[in-house]
């Protein structure tokens, strides 16, 4: 029986092992800390379950306009112990499947010895193939005060003691105005300070427009074109063309992305190639040595749970020598604030500057019945095409992160988007959003 050692027991790692197990490999499951990895602990689920906590409440706040007017009282203590109950439940779940397929889990820090070898625990583990799914970690602005008491990363975020009076978050990428808008609703008064002229500026270009006054009208102060240049206890300091600011606030969130977790893989001993961004692989997600794969985070790219899980079928796949077509272009991204948005596929630039021409159509939810009904109508579904097929897509609205999908199984389908013009949708529902997309 061969033998697969994965190293990272996040989405990347556990659930290819359980698939490697159950299709008859031998498996040896290696973390440094719990299993699920950052996603289940300090990550995707934690922050989901506190972003329930503030959907109710942003619910009881818009009650007048549907002839409810109610007060509401956080019990913040509950909150965080119902989010720890969730995760240690799915938790308990991983470690039912991993004893029931017979995967060896071992808690340490594992270190390449060779190609076919890895030492954890002073143990020295040998195995045929090797998957390096050790995710990545925060990122740390290159500033003075950074060590300060008043700054957190969004793992202490998830499991505060209080909701802090004031918030400052620096970075309005995914995590800064997930948890800026989680904590806006549980009463913080929150800051964002953003380098780039645009939150979330690797999204399609007129959401990122967008959202900055969607978050200021819900009451976030976002300052953007922010250069933060320093920290003094709980004081921030920044400078916007030349000139110098400061905001003082109870806690200061430092959410400036996440980099590559390659600490002592001794990766460059043994000849894999990497470089500041994080490991190199081809198109099987193999390294420059070919039993080593790697997928996750820790290669720089698409810093998402679901990415990570589909590259490591994909390793496992050529392992097995399977067939595995998944199209690593086409990857659905969600942020989950309010509204929600997702995307997939190229930007219109992107699109501009791959195609010779391409065609953009749009949907309104100011348009649509059922947003109306549920006082949800901010927000649209943008498509590009080229060619009569779908290159990307975009959304601002409610429940984006679920219509993302459709629009991804008419990718998938390998189909011309009108051939969907005269698919029947339901009346009222926010899919005839993308219905009168597809038919503009």
């Amino acid at each position: 029986m061969e033998k697969l050692v994965i190293i990272g027991a996040g989405p990347g790692g556990y659930e290819v092992a359980i698939e490697a197990a159950q299709k008859g490999l031998e498996v040896v499951l290696i973390d440094k800390d719990e299993l699920g990895g950052t996603c289940l602990n300090y990550g995707c689920i934690p922050t989901k379950t506190l972003y329930k906590s503030s959907e109710i409440i942003k619910s009881i706040k818009g009650g007048n306009q549907f002839g409810i007017d109610a007060e509401y009282k956080i019990d913040f203590e509950k909150v965080i112990s119902n989010k720890d109950k969730i995760v240690a439940d799915l938790k308990n779940g991983i470690d039912f499947l991993i004893k029931k397929n017979k995967i060896e889990f071992i808690k340490g820090e594992a270190t390449f010895v060779d190609e076919r070898s890895i030492k954890v625990n002073d143990q020295v583990i040998e195995g045929d193939y090797f998957i390096i799914a050790t995710g990545s970690a925060v990122r740390m602005l290159d500033i003075e005060g950074v060590d300060s008491e008043a700054v957190v990363t969004s793992k202490e975020m998830l499991s505060l003691n209080q909701i802090p009076k004031t918030l400052t978050v620096i970075g309005g990428g995914v995590i800064g105005v997930e948890l800026a808008s989680i904590y806006n609703y549980f009463g913080s008064e929150v800051t964002i300070l953003e380098y780039q002229k645009n939150l979330l500026g690797y999204f399609e270009e007129d959401i990122s427009k967008r959202f900055k006054p969607v978050l200021t009208k819900q009451g976030i102060n976002v300052v953007t074109g922010a250069n933060v240049t320093k920290i003094d206890n709980n004081t921030v300091t920044y400078n916007i063309k030349g000139q110098e600011n400061s905001i003082d606030a109870e806690l200061i969130l430092m959410s400036v992305g996440r980099i590559a977790y390659m600490d002592n893989l001794n990766i460059e001993k043994i000849g894999i190639e990497f470089d500041k961004t994080g490991i190199k692989v081809n198109d099987n997600f193999q390294t420059s040595i070919p039993n080593i794969y790697a997928v996750g985070d820790v290669l720089g790219g698409s810093m998402l749970a679901h990415t990570a899980t589909f590259q490591s079928y994909k390793a496992l796949s050529h392992i097995l020598n399977e067939e595995n077509t998944t199209d690593f272009n086409m990857i659905p991204a969600c942020v989950f604030t309010f509204p929600e948005l997702a995307s997939i596929g190229l930007t219109r630039k992107e699109a501009k500057e791959k195609f010779d021409s391409i065609e953009v159509r749009k949907g309104q939810y100011s348009a649509n019945g059922k947003a109306n009904a549920m006082g949800e109508n901010t927000g649209f579904i943008q498509i590009i095409l080229n060619d009569g097929y779908i290159v990307g897509a975009s959304i601002m609205g409610y429940s984006a992160s679920t219509i993302i999908h459709e629009i991804a199984l008419i990718i998938n389908s390998g189909k011309r988007i009108d051939e969907f013009r005269d698919m029947i949708f339901a009346h009222p529902t926010l899919s005839e959003v993308l219905s009168s997309a597809i038919r503009e």
